[in-house]
């Protein structure tokens, strides 16, 4: 049996829930519940995870090049990526401001898709998860296989999951009728 409070699958993207405003933060997906957690120190874990690997490398930047300074670079986005779901998830067992808790079973629907932006030259993966009270949840970001993920741990909890043109539907799985 699967631990409910060990996340299946953790994201930081940028959140786009009750209202316009927009905020940092990890998306958690547990075995029994989607978990938003908005993060304030989003942006500083991508900001010092870099600079302090740049600072790390840069005293060698004549033996090893700015090829080793780039991969230092990338090196502290990852490690401010883990400090951001290693914060989140245990901001999300403590509970409290900034912590959205969505049942898997309350989810009806799931839609991937590209932000539209100014211009159109770049777009962002999005990922929208509705609910049965009609609520949507936006998620902004690298979002690749969620829909897969989500639709998986759906499918595990026996709801019947449909893809559509329009996403994923998920409808409540009906017991069949004995006799």
């Amino acid at each position: 049996m699967t631990d409910s409070r060990t996340p299946i699958q953790s994201q930081s993207a940028r959140l786009f829930t009750g209202g316009p405003r927009k905020k940092h933060g990890v998306i958690l997906l547990y075995p029994d519940e989607l978990t938003i957690v908005a993060i304030s120190t989003d942006t500083w874990a991508y900001i010092l995870g870099p600079g302090a690997w740049i600072c790390l490398l840069l005293p060698t930047f004549h033996t090893i090049g700015w090829l080793a300074v780039f991969l230092g670079f990338l090196a502290g986005i990852g490690s401010g990526e883990q400090v951001n779901r290693w914060r989140a998830a245990r901001k999300a067992v403590a509970g409290g401001d900034g912590v959205t808790r969505v049942p898997l079973d309350l989810i009806t629907g799931i839609r991937t898709g590209k932000s539209p932006v100014p211009g159109g030259w770049w777009s962002i993966p999005v990922l929208v998860v509705t609910t049965a009270d009609g609520t949507a949840y936006e998620f902004r970001g690298k979002v690749g296989n969620w829909h897969a993920h989500l639709a998986g741990a759906l499918a595990a909890r026996g709801h019947d999951v449909r893809v559509t043109a329009g996403g994923i539907t998920v409808r409540t799985a009906r017991p069949c009728p004995e006799g």
